[in-house]
């Protein structure tokens, strides 16, 4: 599950317990990290295949 779907879930920020705020954290980050990664390897891969070009 992504962040944007937990959202989705639970649209009502207000009504979340700590769990909520902790899954909710732990997604939003985990997004961010696996986005982070996809750029770096698009970056690589890019760096690689630029010889070859």
């Amino acid at each position: 599950m992504a962040a944007a779907q937990f959202r989705t879930q639970h649209p009502d920020p207000t009504t979340w317990t700590t769990a909520d705020h902790e899954t909710y954290d732990n997604l939003r980050r985990n997004d961010q990290h696996l986005a982070q990664t996809a750029q770096n390897n698009a970056d690589r891969l890019r760096q690689l295949l630029a010889p070859a070009a």
